[in-house]
């Protein structure tokens, strides 16, 4: 079943109203015609069965059938901090990320970091993480679209982390495993941070700073991940943990 995240206000009482890239991605390239069926979600958890009723030049009109009630949305709310990596690696990240259950996404620059965006960069990247997040949404069934935060620096997202249970995964632990700590939280955390480095990994100073605002160190094991693989084999096995997959 083809997927549409559009705003809530485009949805009026038994009517649904797709324009803009929605419009021409059903008509020109899913060649969807009157009759056709469409899930439609409201990006607030919301999620509609509807046809296609009216094509207009610039609107396609769809009648709501029925409200799907369907749990996506895992139990944990995951929040993944990012140390942008080189080239294209972020694109990849967020998508798959967004696949798995990511709520949340924090892209940062940190000491190691050899990506560094003035604002105006920071703009475009944003904005084009953002329709790749939504199209990964789309496929993979979820019912919200995962938030996507500006990209900050490392002193100004490691203050602003969500409360909640914060792991960041360190070659320098050997000792703390993730499975360790995660068998001694007594009670379902409402959120979990995830804080991943770039390719060069965090500094010690880093690491220190993280600890202050309350982040655990952690070992995923013996081997080194890349940092594309590291925040992924994390959030899996967070939400196994916790009982979101098989």
């Amino acid at each position: 079943m083809t997927r549409f995240f559009i705003p809530a206000d485009r949805i009026r009482g038994d009517q649904v109203f797709l324009e803009g890239s929605d419009h021409h991605h059903l008509l020109n390239v899913l060649r969807k015609k009157v009759g056709d069926e469409i899930t439609v979600l409201n990006g607030k958890g919301e999620e509609y069965l509807a046809r296609v009723a009216e094509i207009r030049p610039s609107m396609v009109v769809a009648e709501i059938m029925a409200v799907v009630n369907r749990p996506a949305e895992p139990r944990v709310k995951i929040n993944l901090v990012q140390g942008l990596p080189k080239a294209d690696k972020f694109e990849w990240i967020i998508q798959k990320n967004t696949e798995l259950g990511v709520t949340r996404f924090q892209p940062v620059i940190t000491e190691r970091s050899t990506v560094r965006l003035d604002a105006e960069a920071r703009m475009k990247k944003w904005e084009r993480w953002s329709k790749i997040i939504k199209a990964a949404a789309e496929q993979s069934g979820r019912t919200l679209i995962p938030e996507l935060e500006m990209v900050k620096d490392w002193e100004l997202a490691v203050r602003n982390l969500r409360p909640g249970l914060t792991l960041i995964p360190w070659e320098g632990e050997t000792e703390r495993s993730l499975k360790s700590v995660l068998e001694a939280e007594r009670v379902l955390p409402t959120e979990v941070n995830i804080i991943i480095g770039p390719e060069g990994g965090f500094s010690v100073n880093e690491i220190n700073e993280a600890k202050e605002y309350g982040a655990i160190p952690i070992t995923l094991g013996p081997r080194i991940l890349r940092t594309e693989t590291a925040g992924l084999v994390a959030a899996a096995a967070v939400l196994y943990h916790f009982g979101d997959m098989g």
